[in-house]
């Protein structure tokens, strides 16, 4: 067990310790609703059946009714408390984990499985509400209704409470062995769901190449092997757990075969009385379902202990942001690097790299593919940090800015734009939902987007299908410009802007933007030399360093 994870757990449960102690007084309420029930049983079979004195047996039948009533009210509202607590308890993980994903840097994802993270963080939070409810709605109060019961019984019969106590000790030793084995099986489980899990998110994502790949066969026959074995370990983890339900089961029953025997042997004796065997015998059979709910509840206790440590892991995990200062990015959008080195692994990409954009200029980078171009962009944007070497923006230091503030100054539409399924509004104002319709109609007409988005049936509000799908790769890159000039950036970052669109749209749109009142900064990273012939300054890539540095219109690009 992870006792870090479960202090985590615990600790989410602060706000809501009234409620918890509520519940916990309503669970000893119905323990303390047993004993009526129990001297009414008692005293209906050693006095008013002998008596025959049957309308006190009939107003003690209405009584125990009432009494169930009661004790079914009360189970129902500590079940109705203990849900709400550990739902909000489940929101609070998630939306740590949340906030945990979108603090991890950009490295984290390219070394990380994503099909396996999706499946980690769905699934495994599920596990966790549901251990969640089997312990605090089902285990907790079933553990202190089964303190009091026992402590009835003592009260009732030493004798026949010390016989049955003699049996938990094989209870306890069969609980032990077995929690151990449903743990091993549920490890097993886990892996082969989240490996099912990523590979039908694999399948959504990849169909189209594996129909032009004709893999089809081949995925069908992977996939088909991960369900066989989630089969199997799924049918081996429910069998193990019919049989630890099974096995405590047949344990409980010695303890009453023993109950019955004795006390029917005492009742011979006439050392015990027919209503004090039968009472005994009532208040076992309620413990009897008590004890079964806490067992029911231990396999899914110990699956979801084991999602706890997992989903913990994520949430404690030291990744750091790229930076972590706190001041605000102000300015007009200069950017300056001073001599950065940054490589991938042990694969080194920039090598000393200078490089300066001018507020309000449009500056080039060019290259070939893997000279670094892409990673310039993305250091600007501070997803990752150089090595050696530092960024300034506006004159100051990244490792000073607050990366919410800095990128919140930038524009940056990348090399293949990402379009939810939604209406084009909506992806165009995504992070500013409530930016009026005039902002966004004037940043798709400054996107040169604004006339082909007139032209579909349902102009603003046409769905693009998911990432775009029913867009052209033109369309869908004017709608990430225009997303990106909506926030009015002080830059803007185009990554490879001739992938979708041609050379004259590019030009056209930055006429557009050389017309704007509050012109921002702009970096152009691309391969095409003839995209960057307006620009006031080009950089060329070799090495990992800047080549040149030469102004606008060199005849010799």
């Amino acid at each position: 067990m992870n006792l870090t994870a479960w202090r985590y757990y615990a600790g989410t449960y602060r706000g809501y310790r009234a409620a918890l102690t509520g519940a916990v007084l309503g669970a000893c309420g119905q323990s303390l609703l047993v004993l009526p029930l129990v001297l009414i049983v008692r005293r209906i079979f050693d006095s008013y059946i002998p008596a025959g004195q049957f309308r006190l047996l009939a107003l003690s039948a209405a009584a125990m009714f009432l009494l169930n009533l009661a004790n079914g009210g009360l189970s129902l509202w500590v079940r109705s408390v203990s849900l709400r607590v550990t739902k909000l308890v489940i929101r609070q993980i998630r939306n740590d984990l949340v906030d945990r994903l979108y603090a991890f840097p950009r490295s984290y994802y390219d070394q990380c499985d994503r099909g396996i993270l999706h499946a980690t963080i769905v699934q495994d939070t599920e596990r966790v509400d549901i251990m969640s409810n089997a312990l605090v709605a089902m285990a907790l109060p079933s553990a202190l209704a089964s303190l009091a019961l026992c402590a009835v019984l003592l009260r009732l019969n030493p004798l026949l409470f010390a016989a049955m106590a003699g049996v938990a000790p094989l209870l306890f030793a069969a609980d032990r062995w077995l929690r151990r084995k449903v743990k091993i099986r549920v490890k097993a489980f886990r892996t082969s769901f989240d490996a099912f899990s990523k590979g039908i998110l694999h399948i959504l994502e990849t169909m189209d190449l594996a129909r032009i790949q004709t893999a089809e066969p081949f995925e069908s026959a992977r996939q088909k092997s991960r369900i066989e074995e989630l089969r199997v370990t799924s049918g081996s983890m429910a069998w193990l757990e019919t049989a630890y339900g099974l096995t405590q089961s047949s344990i409980a029953a010695i303890g009453i075969m023993l109950i019955l025997v004795l006390g029917g042997w005492a009742v011979g004796r006439k050392s015990m009385s027919v209503g004090d065997l039968l009472a005994f015998y009532v208040t076992v059979s309620l413990l009897a379902g008590y004890v079964r709910n806490i067992l029911t509840a231990v396999p899914q206790i110990v699956m979801g202990s084991e999602s706890l440590a997992t989903l913990y892991g994520l949430i404690a995990s030291r990744h750091l942001p790229a930076h972590s200062g706190t001041r605000p990015a102000t300015g007009s959008g200069s950017v300056v690097f001073e001599a950065v080195h940054f490589a991938y692994s042990e694969k080194p990409v920039l090598a000393g790299l200078d490089l300066e954009i001018e507020p309000g200029s449009t500056v080039a980078v060019i290259g070939p593919n893997g000279s670094g171009k892409s990673t310039i962009a993305y250091l600007i944007a501070g997803l990752y940090r150089p090595q050696r070497g530092r960024i300034l923006f506006d004159g100051i230091p990244y490792d000073e800015l607050d990366l919410r503030s800095l990128r919140s100054a930038m524009g940056f539409v990348m090399q293949d734009p990402i379009l939810f399924s939604g209406t084009i509004l909506e992806n165009i104002a995504y992070g500013q939902p409530d930016a009026a319709i005039e902002r966004v109609v004037e940043a798709a007409r400054l996107a040169t987007a604004d006339e082909f988005i007139r032209s579909l049936p349902d102009g603003y509000q046409t769905r693009t299908g998911d990432n775009g799908v029913l867009l052209s790769g033109g369309q869908r890159q004017r709608i990430a410009i225009a997303r990106a000039l909506l926030r009015q950036p002080r830059l803007l970052i185009l990554d490879e802007p001739t992938n979708h669109l041609d050379v004259q749209s590019v030009h056209d749109f930055l006429r557009n933007l050389a017309a704007m009142p509050h012109r921002p900064s702009t970096l152009i990273i691309s391969h095409d030399r003839e995209v960057v012939r307006h620009c006031d300054r080009i950089y060329a890539l070799e090495g990992g360093r800047t080549a040149s540095r030469v102004a606008a219109h060199a005849h010799n690009l």
